[in-house]
């Protein structure tokens, strides 16, 4: 007790003389700080609006090459150039000029020109920085597009073609072509994706008059928004600061990308109804940078002035700059300076100052800080770590690390007999374990009397199905089938007992007790069928066999608990709940249906779910007969005509009970009038027919016996 006493007191001398050294020094810094935060702020207001003049500047000097260049452009089509798509010569000129332009221009991604024919005649710049010429042809009823590639691996991806004229690209049904010949001048799109590789882009579009000042074709620039924010990644005012172009809806048009994953921020990636991956500039509320968002944000509700911004303790200068290029664009330009790049010179030298005066003392409580915290963080998380253990939570994966070998040793055991938990949680049920762990319970021998929920799954012809499989692609496919069953019953808060061969036996209500277990299973059994039958539609259509499930429920008393020995249990339910439950999904094979369960189990969610009385049996090895229904979807989940074929079915078989086999046999036939396929019917009024024919013996209680698994 005295050595702790001894070291908070030693601690605290230290942390008072600390307190006094620093509140001496920060007396005389106050002033030197004050003076020059001052002087800092005063240019800092100069400095910031050069950065904006620079920014704005070379930025618009981006942009206005384009429209003079389409003017030249259209000057030599009046002149020279006329018809380049069906004149030879001309389209060799025209492409050897664009050619020009475009090595003097690198901003420019596409050159072209369409005429009112809808033909067209293109340059584009490719990825790999080399040239592809584009031509389209408009005959009237097709479409013909022809590609010249430098490169001539980029005619697998764009290879020529031939549509319909209805389906085929027409430059004229563009809106930057509509855009010119109605305004008949040159104008700006806002951002759109091109219809060539499906980027993002500006185009600046002018319309060519022919001597009687008719619109005869326009001509095109398209500038990519990549390409703009490889311009921006070029312009480093600061060292830190962010240059941003958005439009009037607060989309992300451009950012600084100084390497190609930069560009990943900028767009959305989706695919279009041809199958082509599209890349749609994101808003700023999307963006996934919370800094950046936050920061553009404020500044928009700030209206647009310069102001100071702060987020997560640090402060940045932000401006909203509109940039006006004309002719129907105008963009805005975003600037986020953070403080540190104006004032950070002048507060580090302070700072250094600062800490030399109190270097001698704020190293020895560094040291010791540090010190202590390499062995006390690392046992901390341990020991986080264990009582999550208590839990059974088995997936948090903090780091630890430390120098002492002696924590690393124990970390090695703890991850060791974390990893151990983890492989024992894959064959037993994860509920049990936590159980076991959270109540300190010891896995002993015995059971309890429950009453439970049991389910049976089987595949229906499966020796049939295995004999034309090899056994690799048997296993594949049975583990794709076994994952989406056991995560519906899982999600379901079910526990699988056992797999046994293409089978699948599992139970709610143990190890965790719960109230309305029969509705989880038969939940459950609706969802392996429908997850079943989205993923067998996916077989069909890869040319696999689908499997047909088979599932039997039943809920009633059983012994649960721990079965086996001393040295090896295993955690299971036994009794005749089981037996009925595997005989009800081998009754599937005598009605044609999919998933049965009964009478006890109906009585507890019959509230719940859509069923159909089945019949009356007396399942494989019992003598006492149940009533056995179909499990059809959620509770009001048919219509009313389909509720009305089931009243028929369940009228009919009322009417089979009571030996009135003419009535039953009008009412099951009924049914096949608007079911032709459906098996009980076909079954009820055979025996009906039968039993016309043949009367039943005198004792004939309306219990069919059944003698087949």
């Amino acid at each position: 007790m005295k050595k702790s006493l001894r070291f908070r007191v030693l601690y605290g001398i230290i942390l008072i003389n600390a307190f006094f050294l620093l509140l001496s020094g920060g007396i005389i810094l106050s002033s030197m700080w004050l003076n020059s935060e001052k002087n800092a702020r005063e240019l800092s207001g100069a400095l910031t609006e050069e950065i904006k003049n620079s920014v704005a500047t070379q930025t618009k000097s981006y942009f206005t090459p384009a429209k003079a260049v389409n003017q030249s452009i259209t000057y030599l089509l009046y002149r020279y150039f006329t018809d380049p798509v069906n004149n030879p010569e001309n389209k060799e000129n025209l492409i050897g000029f664009y050619g020009e332009i475009m090595k003097a221009y690198p901003q420019f991604k596409m050159l072209y020109f369409s005429d009112a024919h809808g033909d067209l005649v293109m340059l584009n710049r490719m990825d790999d920085g080399s040239f592809s010429i584009r031509t389209v042809h408009n005959t009237g009823s097709e479409i013909h597009i022809n590609w010249e590639h430098d490169n001539p691996a980029h005619y697998g991806s764009y290879p020529n073609t031939i549509d319909s004229a209805a389906s085929g690209y027409d430059p004229r049904k563009r809106s930057w072509y509509q855009s010119a010949k109605e305004e008949r001048r040159a104008i700006w799109t806002p951002v759109y994706l091109f219809a060539t590789d499906h980027l993002p882009g500006f185009t600046c579009a002018v319309p060519v008059f022919n001597s009687a000042g008719e619109v005869v074709g326009v001509s095109s620039v398209d500038i990519a928004v990549n390409e703009l924010s490889r311009f921006l990644g070029t312009l480093r005012p600061t060292p830190e600061t962010k240059i941003f172009i958005l439009d009037k809806a607060n989309n992300l048009v451009a950012l600084q990308a100084t390497q190609e994953s930069d560009l990943e921020k900028l767009f959305v990636e989706s695919v279009d109804a041809q199958g082509y991956k599209t890349y749609n500039v994101t808003s700023i509320s999307a963006l996934q940078d919370n800094e950046t968002r936050s920061l553009l944000l404020e500044a928009i509700h700030g209206g647009g002035e310069s102001g100071l911004v702060e987020y997560q303790n640090e402060k940045y200068m932000t401006s909203l700059i509109p940039l006006a290029i004309g002719d129907g664009l105008d963009l805005i330009i975003a600037i986020i300076i953070p403080e540190d790049d104006i004032f950070g010179n002048v507060r580090r030298n302070l700072m250094r100052v600062t800490l030399f005066s109190i270097f001698i003392l704020m190293l020895v409580l560094i040291a010791n800080a540090f010190f202590s915290q390499v062995i006390a963080r690392p046992m901390r998380i341990l020991s986080e770590e264990m009582l999550k253990i208590k839990s059974f939570d088995l997936d948090s994966n903090v780091p630890i690390n430390s120098k002492l070998l002696e924590i690393m040793d124990i970390r090695d055991s703890f991850e060791n007999m974390r990893n151990g938990l983890k492989s024992f949680r894959r064959y037993v049920p994860a509920d049990l374990v936590a159980q076991l762990i959270s109540e300190s319970i010891p896995a002993d021998l015995g059971g309890e009397l429950r009453e439970l929920t049991v389910f049976f799954s089987d595949i229906a012809k499966f020796t049939t199905i295995a004999e034309k499989m090899t056994p690799e692609k048997l296993v594949a496919d049975l583990c794709v089938y076994f994952e989406i069953i056991s995560k519906t019953i899982i999600d379901n808060k079910g526990t699988i007992d056992k797999y046994i061969g293409d089978s699948v036996m599992a139970f709610w209500g143990a190890p965790v007790k719960m109230k309305n277990h029969a509705e989880k299973a038969c939940r459950s059994a609706i969802g392996v069928r429908n997850s079943l039958y989205s993923l067998f539609r996916q077989w069909e259509n890869q040319g696999k066999v689908p499997f047909t499930t088979r599932i039997g429920i039943h809920t009633g008393n059983v012994i649960v608990g721990n079965i086996g020995y001393d040295e090896r249990l295993n955690y299971t339910v036994i009794g005749d709940t089981v037996n009925i439950s595997s005989r009800l999904e081998g009754a599937n094979k005598i009605y044609g249906t999919n998933i049965i369960v009964s009478q006890d189990t109906y009585a507890q969610c019959r509230n719940d779910f859509e069923f159909r009385q089945l019949d009356r049996i007396s399942v494989l090895g019992r003598n006492q007969s149940i009533n056995i229904y179909e499990l059809i979807t959620f509770k009001d989940d048919i219509d009313k005509e389909q509720r009305k074929i089931y009243q028929y079915y369940e009228h009919g078989l009322q009417y089979y009970f009571e030996q009135k086999w003419k009535e039953g046999f009008k009412y099951f036939s009924h049914v096949l009038k608007f079911r032709p396929n459906d098996t009980p019917s076909k079954l009820m009024r055979d025996r009906c027919l039968s039993y016309q024919r043949n009367a039943p013996p005198a004792d004939w209680d309306g219990v069919f016996v059944q003698r087949h698994k």
